[in-house]
């Protein structure tokens, strides 16, 4: 009996018109979606390739120098596509793909004050997840908000009752038809983004990461599904179910992301630009604590290594002492810079947190962070690049710095040059994307309420099949 109704639910939807234009209006901005962000990722990747290509050989063509000047040319740091880039970019969008590599500073991402800060701009970047996350809710809400009470302001409710269906029958037919036809849609479209996006786009792809995302938007539709035939099945009037579905769709999808965004950004302030730079600064000049100045740290460091090797002067030292303090200098400045990037990225973390337990409210936020982490482009992963990069900066400065150290002379620094292989020793950093193993623990909890918030609408369901009396 499910099977005669959902057949026949396809079928009335096959002679309207109406919806057969709203399929064909989604295909084609799907299909437009997807050719934008394939296209988009794949100039993106050749200039990534071309780049880091030339930035290689810029690093080994540039003339023999002293090693602190040579690392100050400096080395880029490119992320690795992801093939999922194509089906959501996420926040890669706005952190960049690259960051410039030289001594002394942690160049650092655009980071925005939230996660979420850019909500409005992600409405006007076409992806294919912004089609799953926002459109086919609209769809379905279309599909779905007349299925009950259609049926009996029509007279065909009793019918089917007569005709041996039971109530429960009719709900999880109508849910299983309107559920069905759009998870066949994303099926389909989340393997055409797959099969297609290696044609451009040179990446490894991740099977499990691509079906953490399928199964993290089956339970979103599933959602809306149970949903729209809900509030189809509990109000009469077909217009009143649809406001209330809108209106729904509105409050999940657009204002709570808004709202929750708002709250984390005022409960875990990140600081400003210019106070970050101005406080790095300071710190660096003038110790962590504020007491242990710059020279004050040189002169106690040069102390302590005459007193160690018990001679009267640096000179005198079995190595240049200069390349050894401005190692030193270097790792205090990377302490420096580790305080502070760990309090932005600890607020934004939090921030994160605090956002992601409106997800018990919205779905939305809940499909938004799986997506993201599935496809390698959340929060945690740019932090990852970042961390990535930062420790191939901090090791190829030493490296340079250890050159100067072990093999020239004080007071060489005019004079000295780095041997021909030098560069060439510098190995080029080869950044890695985390599995999707290591991308679970932070969307732990958006898994859970998704998982919640469709276990919900099922006994929603099964509690309006047992009450329900045809004169309802």
């Amino acid at each position: 009996m499910i099977y005669k109704i959902i057949n026949n639910e396809w079928l009335q939807w096959k002679r309207d018109s109406r919806l057969k234009w709203l399929l064909v209006f989604l295909l084609l901005i799907s299909l437009v979606a997807l050719w934008h962000q394939i296209s988009f990722q794949s100039n993106l990747s050749t200039t990534r390739l071309s780049a880091q290509e030339n930035s290689r050989k810029e690093w080994l063509a540039q003339e023999l120098k002293h090693p602190h000047m040579a690392a100050h040319f400096g080395n880029y740091a490119y992320k690795k596509p992801s093939l999922l880039h194509c089906f959501d970019p996420g926040l890669s969008i706005y952190t960049g793909t690259s960051v410039y590599m030289e001594p002394h500073r942690q160049n650092d991402f655009l980071f925005s004050k939230s996660q979420e800060s850019d909500t409005g701009m992600r409405f006007g970047w076409l992806s294919p997840a912004l089609i799953c996350q926002l459109i086919i809710p609209l769809l379905i809400i279309l599909f779905s908000f007349n299925a009950i009470n259609g049926e009996k302001n029509s007279g065909t409710l009793v019918m089917l009752l007569s005709n041996g269906a039971s109530y429960r029958q009719i709900l999880f037919a109508k849910t299983l038809a309107v559920f069905l036809l759009f998870e066949l849609f994303f099926t389909s479209y989340l393997l055409a983004t797959v099969l297609s996006a290696p044609l451009f786009i040179h990446a490894a792809a991740d099977e499990a990461a691509a079906f953490y995302v399928w199964l993290g938007y089956s339970l979103y539709f599933l959602c809306w599904s149970l949903l729209g035939v809900f509030v189809s099945s509990k109000i009469n009037n077909v217009g009143s179910s649809m406001a209330l579905l809108l209106l729904i769709w509105m409050c999940t999808n657009v204002i709570l992301p808004r709202v929750s965004a708002n709250i984390a950004e005022n409960i875990f302030p990140v600081i400003s630009n210019y106070q970050f730079k101005k406080d790095i600064s300071e710190a660096v000049s003038k110790g962590l604590d504020g007491h242990n100045s710059s020279d004050e740290r040189a002169m106690k460091i040069e102390k302590e290594m005459l007193a160690k090797y018990k001679v009267d002067s640096v000179q005198q030292l079995p190595f240049n002492f200069e390349g050894f303090i401005m190692q030193q200098s270097e790792d205090y400045t990377s302490k420096v810079y580790d305080h502070y990037f760990g309090d932005v990225f600890q607020s934004l973390k939090n921030q994160k947190k605090t956002q992601a337990w409106f997800a018990a409210f919205s779905p939305f936020i809940a499909v938004r962070n799986i997506s993201m982490a599935g496809c390698n482009a959340s929060l945690e992963s740019e932090i990852d690049f970042q961390l990535q990069a930062e420790n191939y900066r901090r090791g190829f400065v030493q490296n340079m710095n250890n050159d100067m150290k072990d093999k020239s002379a004080y007071g060489s620094f005019e004079t000295y040059r780095v041997a021909n292989n030098k560069y060439a020793d510098i190995k080029d950093l080869q950044v890695d994307n985390r599995p999707l193993a290591w991308e679970l623990p932070s969307v732990l909890l958006e898994t859970i309420w998704l998982i919640l918030w469709a276990t919900g609408l099922l006994i929603l369901i099964l509690w309006r099949s047992k009450n329900q009396t045809l004169n309802r």
